[in-house]
């Protein structure tokens, strides 16, 4: 009966050293109350699986993101990183690297393929300005339409490139556009003033005028700018309205 003391008196001695030695055992989140979820350290909110902002929810703990070879932070299926870093499809996940910007190394993904920002080209594992490939200060000078996102005409560019293509792509590259601008893809075409007739319910039929670079555009000017949610057109076509 005393070497079965015995011998349940060591078990426990040795449970008790097991315990003792893994304090450091418990992940960070155990000792974070339930209004620390989100935090840095803690665990992801359960509701959603997010934390603030600054920091991903990785393996069910949030942790810093956005610098250099960390994750990338998410916001609404946004990805991002701090100042210029761009963010990398890897085998381990979405990274944050210094690459992609003029100047720096192409980015490498998982795929082994190699891309650059919007305004440059990988180039020989670098990249490069699209505008110092397509712009050509020798070159034949453009006229290259700049539209808005209703497709109505806002101004003419001009630039000097060694095709019509590069000239567009001279253009949206070189820091001209504005967010809600494009290129209309036909260079040397000048704005056109347009006269068109729209009817609605309310307000009958009436005429107006916009600019565009080519007929289509001009209808789809009229019809998104001259014709309200409220009171949409039944019809718009070329021409004043008629008595």
């Amino acid at each position: 009966m005393k070497s079965n003391l015995s011998l349940i008196r060591g078990l426990m001695m040795v449970f008790m050293a097991i315990l003792a030695g893994c304090g450091g055992c418990q992940s960070s989140s155990s000792s974070c109350s339930p209004s620390q979820y989100g935090t840095n350290g803690c665990a992801c909110r359960t509701d959603s699986a997010s934390c603030n902002a600054g920091l991903v929810c990785r393996s069910g703990n949030c942790e810093p993101c956005g610098s250099e070879g960390g994750a990338c932070c998410v916001s609404a299926g946004t990805t991002s990183c701090n100042g210029t870093l761009t963010c990398v499809m890897e085998a381990a996940g979405e990274r944050c690297r210094n690459c992609g910007e003029v100047g720096e190394a192409c980015c490498v993904s998982s795929g082994s393929s190699q891309f650059c920002r919007a305004n440059a080209v990988c180039v020989s594992g670098s990249c490069q300005s699209v505008a110092a490939h397509t712009c050509d200060p020798d070159g034949t000078v453009y006229s290259v339409g700049i539209q808005d996102t209703n497709l109505c005409a806002r101004r003419v560019v001009e630039v000097r490139a060694s095709s019509p293509a590069n000239a567009l792509q001279c253009a949206t590259a070189s820091g001209m556009l504005a967010a809600d601008e494009t290129v209309y893809d036909i260079p040397n075409t000048p704005i056109t003033d347009y006269e068109l007739c729209l009817e609605s319910e309310s307000q009958g039929r009436r005429t107006t005028s916009v600019q565009a670079f080519e007929d289509y555009n001009a209808l789809r000017c009229a019809r998104w700018t001259r014709c309200g949610a409220s009171d949409p057109c039944t019809s718009v076509t070329h021409g004043a309205c008629t008595p």
